[in-house]
């Protein structure tokens, strides 16, 4: 609740029982691995960076401040300008030199249509969201079988991934008993790295850590090859580009983990997305819209941590196999298994979601819970 609710009012629970997902998908893990030392619920990690970092509430804005609800023409947007090159680019979006700051941007957002901002947005490299209800998916993953896999003691993984749903599945997998190597590039590494060094600890403390030219094709193939799973968040035409085939390494039986932020085919391989813009269009806003009479936020880039649980779920099931006991050597089949952000939060939804009279119970129940909050984790080393 820190992190829900307008500014200037209360905290306020929201409408989707995204919280009990969280939950279930860490529980679907301490079956299948019960001597492993997971955290203690999957709640804790959606909102262990908003308590290290102080974040609050901020309504229509997230609460990092990088993403803000705007009013279309005919609707509303989420446009999330994390990085320091986004702000170049809003005169090419809007069409005006004069979208400079957040105020001259929802003016000139205003005359446009909600259709022609995605459009020109994702032509740009935005990461840039329509606000509306989504249809719920059948199922938060897609998979595609491959090759028997390596029978070893431990996998070992390979996490090629960056911000915060790969490197939180990589850091889960590690606990799970993996062997996890994080490897950047040596050019551009983790911008994570520029964060909070507390939370990037925490995702990445349990890793062997290694930097490498990604220039150098042959180097690269060989890491990829050498590992049992492999953690990436890339879009396919980026990986290609460096001769990185993930159909040739499932078919050789690695465990294949994609996490983009809208999906790994068609238009939606060429979206940006974000935690906070991705939770938008999985329909987060539009829940809080229609719970509480105003769109907004809830959580911190909460589509995030929901993605890295289940696709740590997802590996750790694909390398164990259906009959594995999470004890090692049990190993299963290769598989690619694409995840993103929308359809994970879209499908996490279905947990459970509260209006009306049981809205008002839930936040009843949340108000009058004087508990103390769970501890935070510590980086492990």
């Amino acid at each position: 609740m820190a992190v829900t609710g307008l500014a200037n009012g209360p905290g306020l629970v929201c409408p989707l029982a995204l919280a009990s997902a969280a939950d279930g998908a860490l529980l679907a893990l301490k079956h299948m691995a019960p001597t492993a030392d997971l955290p203690l619920n999957g709640a804790l990690l959606l909102g262990e960076r908003a308590r290290l970092m102080g974040l609050s509430r901020q309504g229509r804005t997230t609460a990092n401040g990088s993403c803000r609800l705007l009013n279309s023409a005919d609707g509303r947007i989420a446009i999330n300008l994390a990085r320091d090159d986004d702000w170049g680019l809003l005169p090419a979006l809007v069409e005006d030199a004069a979208a400079t700051d957040w105020d001259s941007l929802a003016a000139l957002v205003a005359r446009w249509p909600t259709a022609a901002l995605l459009a020109r947005g994702g032509e740009l490299g935005l990461a840039i969201a329509a606000d509306r209800p989504m249809r719920a998916p059948t199922n938060w993953l897609v998979r595609r079988p491959g090759g028997a896999a390596r029978r070893r003691a431990c996998p070992r993984v390979l996490d090629l991934s960056s911000l915060w749903a790969g490197p939180l599945a990589g850091s889960l997998l590690a606990m799970l008993g993996g062997d996890v190597v994080k490897l950047e590039s040596a050019a551009r590494p983790d911008g994570a790295r520029g964060g909070h060094a507390g939370f990037f600890a925490l995702l990445n403390g349990m890793k062997r850590h290694e930097s490498l030219d990604f220039g150098d094709r042959a180097a690269l193939a060989a890491r990829v090859t050498e590992a049992d799973i492999i953690i990436e968040g890339s879009r396919p035409r980026a990986l290609a580009q460096l001769g990185i085939d993930a159909g040739r390494e499932v078919a050789r039986g690695a465990v294949w983990i994609s996490i983009t932020g809208h999906g790994r085919t068609g238009a939606d391989a060429m979206r940006t997305g974000f935690g906070d813009d991705a939770a938008v269009a999985g329909g987060v806003a539009s829940a809080m819209a229609a719970g509480w009479g105003e769109a907004m936020f809830a959580g911190d880039a909460i589509a995030d941590p929901l993605t890295g649980i289940h696709a740590a779920l997802a590996g750790w099931q694909a390398w164990i196999g259906k009959e594995g006991t999470g004890q090692g050597g049990q190993a299963g089949r290769g598989a690619l298994l694409a995840l993103s952000l929308r359809r994970t939060v879209a499908f996490a939804a279905q947990a459970g979601r509260a209006g009306g009279r049981a809205l008002a119970a839930w936040q009843a129940e949340a108000e009058a819970d004087a508990a103390p909050l769970y501890p935070l984790r510590g980086p492990a080393c």
